[in-house]
């Protein structure tokens, strides 16, 4: 029932004003047929109803007028229905007496109200200067008599001043009622733009964390791929350290039961370690009797460097490797007499006198006294 109603009252027009104003047209057409109806219905069932011609000519002009609405033609409608409504309140006055016809003017003001719902206020006043003139013209046209008659020529002006009185009542209700709707209009426009600008400012928003989004995960990858190169790098690195540490410390055999050690560079506790590992490894492998360590490559032999070659020869020992130093320049050997260390070791002067000795223990023949072979 509802949407049925809604269909009813729907109009083509855009303006919110004049939508309004074709909806009250119609609204008030809707109820002027109603009453047509009933007028009809009263003139065809009682003798003293009327003629039924005057309601069925003024419903075609509503159904005219209500066409005109719908189509957004809310002024043209409005002038119809006021129209059509003046016309049956002068054919009233002029087919009443004069004392009812006067009477007729109080009722004249709902036309001047329906005008200020339906018409623009401007043409507010030609609807008030029609009504009056028409309302004074019928009167004195029909009832010529009547201005002799102080009572009704008072009633006629009595009701005149009051059709000015709405009139302008109705004038200023409609310029208020007019402003009212332009500010809203206005301010749904603002809010339309400002939701516009909104709009506009989230999609840009939007675009820019995209962008900002798209740059942060182009950086991660390019962080995640730096980090994995620097992780093969660091593994890299760690395999050539290690390659080299190994190489730095090469375990040679010479001879079955004889490996050869020779030292290089700096011997710190990392190379120390590796050394023991080694030769431990080494002589677990491949049975060794005789381990010899060449320290021509060691810049200095201090402290700690005594101490790593005691460590790996005492291991040696445990697993029954005899270890054999050589390669002891006399700079080296001043600075251990100086710093007062003992190595316990059997030395040689180079490392082929190292393998002389190694293969005379190998063959069981007895050590000659040399001065460059001491134990240390």
């Amino acid at each position: 029932m509802r949407n049925w109603i809604n269909a009813l009252m729907a109009t083509r027009a855009t303006d919110p004003d004049v939508q309004r104003r074709a909806l009250v047209v119609m609204q008030l057409i809707a109820m002027m047929l109603v009453a047509n109806a009933l007028f009809l219905m009263l003139a065809l069932l009682s003798p003293e109803g009327g003629s039924p011609l005057i309601p069925i000519a003024s419903s075609l002009c509503f159904i005219g007028a209500y066409a005109l609405a719908q189509r957004g033609h809310a002024s043209a409608a409005a002038w119809v229905v006021i129209g059509a409504f003046l016309s049956g309140a002068l054919f009233a006055v002029a087919h009443l007496d004069a004392e009812r016809g006067t009477q007729v003017g109080y009722f004249l003001s709902v036309l001047i109200v329906i005008a200020s719902l339906t018409l623009p206020p401007p043409q507010l006043w030609l609807v008030i200067g029609g009504v009056i003139s028409g309302f004074l013209l019928t009167l004195t046209t029909t009832h010529p008599d009547l201005w002799n008659s102080p009572r009704l020529r008072q009633e006629a002006l009595n009701s005149s001043v009051l059709l000015v009185v709405v009139g302008l009542v109705s004038y200023i209700g409609a310029r208020i009622a007019r402003r009212a709707i332009r500010e809203a209009q206005e301010a749904r426009r603002m809010a339309e733009r400002a939701q516009e600008e909104l709009a506009q400012a989230n999609a840009y928003l939007e675009g820019r964390i995209a962008e900002r989004t798209a740059e942060l995960t182009r950086t991660l990858a390019a962080q995640q791929a730096l980090a994995d190169e620097l992780r093969r790098s660091l593994a890299a690195q760690q395999e050539l350290s290690q390659l080299i540490l190994d190489l730095s410390l090469p375990v040679i055999p010479v001879r079955d039961g004889t490996v050869v050690v020779p030292l290089s560079g700096t011997i710190d506790s990392t190379r120390a370690i590796k050394l023991i590992e080694s030769v431990l490894k080494t002589i677990e492998q491949r049975q060794v009797h005789t381990v010899i360590m060449d320290v021509t490559g060691v810049p200095i032999v201090d402290t700690q460097v005594a101490q790593a070659l005691v460590r790996t020869a005492s291991a040696a020992r445990l697993m029954g490797a005899e270890t054999i130093l050589v390669g002891i320049r006399p700079e080296v050997a001043q600075t251990l007499v100086s710093l007062g260390i003992h190595l316990g070791l059997r030395t040689a002067a180079t490392l082929q006198e190292g393998l002389e000795l190694s293969a005379r223990r190998a063959n069981g023949a007895p050590r000659p006294p040399t001065p460059r072979r001491n134990d240390i």
